[in-house]
């Protein structure tokens, strides 16, 4: 990754999470990023750890990094996060087009026991714009079970967007 794309997903990370911020605010919830780190990115209501997956336009599915740096062989996100909560969101045109809220623990355990086994070729996504040559595997929403998948908004519908 170039210095210049480093800036371009530190600007975009920075600016969607301003715009979450205002989200979490809205719901009258308080956001702490003081204590943010590489196992989760801010604590919601001074108790759930928070992991939070931007994405630029709404897909039908949810990229989970399993390999960060394929050349060092780094683990992603998604062996990493020792978050309660994964919130997905998808930002469209400076508002939240889709936001997602699953169960972290729930979430991961599906994947590992259920869908994984089930889906023994899933789609894979490569991305050379990650931190290396990263690999994500993606897991279309709707595969999601309710009692994983505890909230799906979408809010601009809300704002009049």
């Amino acid at each position: 990754m170039t210095e210049a794309e480093k800036r371009e997903f530190f600007d975009f990370e920075k600016y969607a999470q301003m715009i979450l911020d205002g989200y979490y605010e809205s719901r009258n919830h308080t956001v702490d990023r003081t204590s943010a780190c590489k196992k989760y990115d801010c604590i919601i209501d001074g108790q759930y750890k928070v992991e939070e997956k931007f994405r630029q336009e709404e897909y039908g599915d949810i990229l989970i990094e399993v390999i960060q740096d394929m050349n060092t062989n780094a683990p992603g996100w998604f062996f990493e996060t020792g978050c309660n909560y994964l919130h997905y969101v998808f930002i469209e045109n400076s508002s939240i087009k889709r936001f997602i809220r699953i169960n972290w623990d729930k979430f991961k355990s599906w994947c590992l026991s259920d869908y994984f086994v089930s889906h023994k070729h899933p789609n894979t996504v490569i991305s050379p714009r990650g931190w290396g040559l990263t690999v994500n595997l993606s897991v279309p929403i709707n595969d999601i079970p309710k009692y994983i998948k505890l909230f799906d908004d979408r809010p601009e519908t809300e704002q009049g967007a």
